[in-house]
């Protein structure tokens, strides 16, 4: 029913309007007091013909005052959907009965009061909780991001200080001599302090970091081919070991190429081809060959054959259908049955030549064959004739 149409009724008016807002005690008391039962009764047609109710309208043959029947248009309103109900106006505007204090349950409304305190207390108590806890995330958020991104040098982080082990920019270059070819005219780098170095060092972010290549100072000519030696103290013990130095610098080129969007190669671990792997052979056979490859069979079921079946008229019924001769062996049943089984071994490459429906009589069931094999069983040999 559209919710344009209009019906002028001061009672219906007002109940559509109050029902949101009033308890029910409250309209029947305003209701009774401002119209008469006439007006309820006419209302109370109405409203049941307006929603195509009438045939389920109840009859109120003592009803005082019409309260009953209020008490059902209140329920027809609240049953209905609200867009289903026309806009039920006033059209005198003085038989609309005021609302005061006298038709209001004062007791109620303390009580939704208290009721809305006691719940917006607990939401605020609610949101301070969360606010805390937002702040303190924030703040472990940061202090991890922090961590992440310290400002250090490539060289620094490639150190591996809880062994022992300094940073050349640090340590004291006098105490350990690079190599004794290097040319003389070469300045020896400055001493820096642990905190300079760390206070010139721009910030930057890990991923930038990693793209990055690494810096590498031009070698002299006489020291390119020399190894470098690397000197690892572990607990006391000096080892010595020595690798060239065009091995220690990986090509970045191919590395950059591999990077993703953020600057991250991702290392993929080399598969490796197993030993023990199975390889077939190409080579051509022919028929006066010894060695030659074993033809693969499936062991295909059929069943629901005549008990008077033999395995050679199974045989020979395959051999005219298809040209192959195949082995055959009859199934024993473990119970009594009034039909006979049998297990014929098809070559794999045939197979779909033997499962088609048109191929075995009318009533002759078959599948591939489950479970175990029979191995004792005396079968006919597989050969094609010709």
């Amino acid at each position: 029913m559209s919710s344009e149409k209009l019906i002028a009724n001061e009672l219906l008016a007002f109940l559509q309007h109050a029902i949101d807002t009033m308890d029910e005690v409250s309209i029947l008391q305003i209701c009774k007091s401002n119209f008469k039962e006439e007006e309820i009764c006419k209302s109370k047609v109405l409203l049941y013909e307006t929603l195509g109710q009438a045939d389920r309208m109840p009859t109120r043959r003592r009803d005082e005052k019409g309260e009953r029947s209020l008490q059902d248009m209140i329920n027809l309103l609240k049953s209905t959907d609200p867009d289903d109900v026309p806009a039920f106006v006033a059209k005198e505007l003085h038989k609309l009965p005021p609302v005061t204090f006298d038709h209001v349950d004062v007791t109620r409304l303390l009580k939704d009061i208290t009721t809305l305190k006691i719940d917006l207390a607990e939401v605020k108590f609610k949101l301070e909780i969360s606010e805390s806890t937002i702040s303190g995330l924030r703040t472990e958020l940061l202090s991890l991001k922090n961590n992440n991104c310290v400002n250090r040098s490539p060289e620094f982080s490639n150190v591996n200080t809880r062994r022992g082990a300094q940073n050349a920019s640090i340590s004291s270059l006098s105490s350990s001599p690079v190599t004794a070819e290097v040319r003389e005219s070469r300045s020896p780098a400055p001493q820096l302090s642990s905190s300079a170095s760390a206070a010139t060092t721009p910030p930057r972010a890990y991923a930038a970091a990693a793209a990055a290549p690494a810096p590498a100072a031009a070698p002299a000519p006489d020291a390119v081919s020399a190894p470098l030696n690397k000197r690892i103290s572990d607990g006391g013990k000096t080892k010595n070991r020595s690798k060239p130095a065009d091995k220690l610098v990986p090509p970045s080129g191919s590395r950059k190429s591999q990077a993703d969007e953020e600057g991250f190669v991702k290392v993929v671990r080399k598969t490796r081809k197993s030993a023990r792997r199975n390889i077939c052979g190409t080579a051509p056979t022919e028929s006066t060959h010894t060695l030659r490859p074993a033809i693969p069979s499936t062991p295909l079921y059929v069943s629901r054959v005549h008990w008077s079946t033999k395995v050679e008229d199974v045989v020979d019924y395959v051999q005219k259908k298809s040209n192959f001769r195949l082995r055959v062996e009859r199934l024993e049943s473990r119970h009594k049955t009034n039909f006979n089984s049998f297990l014929v071994r098809v070559p794999t490459h045939h197979l779909p030549t033997f499962m088609k429906e048109d191929f075995w009589p009318q009533g002759v069931v078959f599948r591939k064959f489950r479970g175990r094999l029979p191995a004792d069983t005396a079968h006919t040999s597989l050969m094609r004739v010709k």
